[in-house]
């Protein structure tokens, strides 16, 4: 009864405020202070979804506190995050840090596996979250984002040669029905042939199917489609049909919400990839993990040190 009653009116505070603060952002829409109570709006807005769907939770079923790391594995796991592989003479975008030199890649891979790195699929990362499965010291993922042609055509060859796997996490609409002729100065999309044709090597995760573009507006601020919940259900079925029936996604543009995220749930989703910088350990929410940004000026011997400067 207490703690029905610490709900009750935990709720009608959280309510109060929401309702204040909203008047105030539509009454005084185009001022700073408004953009500060509309954010704060959203902000209680969250804590009473929370609160309301008392099944919910973002947060690991581990007890870090018991947990036992065994001697010799990994304490954490780094996630690389690569989107577009072009060759540096056709790199017409050198600034943009979504497009890495094919030459830089290949160094990468062969700096990983020189030094003793080995890759793993994102069903043994989710049991190492879990605290499932112990990974070996120097074991991290590899993902690319988007579905990129030259995902297949320029990384995939590497990636086989020295014997890592790898995730691609496309958007669903933009899979071809067939490949088109190759020319890696030009943007093109990964086709299902060429997908069932690199699957010796890649998995196939969700960026969502049509959902990758801005376009909710939120307090003045233009954000991704994605947290406009109500268009995940039709989404959700719309990858699957395409062929894409997967627990694992990456958030367009790295960005989330409690409600997108329980949504998702909803739909079997059960780990969710961020651009937060940081390592995976044992323990993390799931539906939040933190990933690693290559680039072309990326020293990996340096990235991969050490999470402990890193804050996430």
């Amino acid at each position: 009864m207490k703690h029905l009653k610490k709900i009750i009116l935990s709720s009608l505070a959280l309510l109060t405020c929401s309702i204040t603060l909203y008047a105030y952002a539509v009454n005084h829409p185009t001022n700073a202070l408004s953009h500060k109570a509309c954010t704060s709006w959203k902000i209680v807005e969250r804590k009473m979804f929370t609160l309301f769907n008392t099944d919910f939770s973002m947060h690991s079923k581990l007890d870090r506190s018991k947990l036992v790391v065994k001697q010799g594995t990994a304490t954490e796991a780094p996630v690389l995050m690569y989107h577009y592989i072009t060759p540096k003479a056709d790199n017409r975008e050198p600034g943009n840090k979504s497009v890495v030199d094919l030459e830089t890649f290949e160094q990468n891979m062969k700096f990983l596996y020189d030094n003793g790195y080995r890759t793993v699929s994102l069903s043994e990362l989710e049991q190492y979250v879990n605290g499932e499965i112990s990974l070996p010291q120097k074991s991290f993922v590899i993902t690319f984002d988007d579905g990129y042609q030259n995902n297949y055509t320029l990384a995939y060859p590497v990636l086989k040669k020295y014997n890592f796997h790898a995730s691609l996490f496309v958007i669903g609409s933009r899979i071809q029905p067939e490949p088109v002729a190759f020319d890696s100065s030009k943007k093109s999309d990964i086709s299902k042939p060429e997908m069932e044709a690199g699957s010796d090597v890649f998995e196939y995760n969700s960026h969502t199917f049509n959902l990758h573009h801005k376009g909710y507006m939120v307090c003045g601020d233009d954000l991704p489609i994605t947290l406009d919940t109500n268009l995940l259900d039709q989404d959700i079925e719309q990858i699957k049909r395409a062929g894409i029936d997967t627990p694992y996604i990456a958030y367009p543009y790295g960005y989330f919400s409690v409600q997108m995220i329980y949504k998702l749930q909803q739909h079997g989703y059960r780990m969710g990839f961020t651009v937060i910088p940081g390592f995976v350990r044992p323990g993390d929410s799931p539906m939040v993990l933190p990933r690693l940004t290559v680039t072309n000026e990326t020293d990996l011997s340096i990235l991969l040190q050490t999470d402990s400067n890193i804050h996430r």
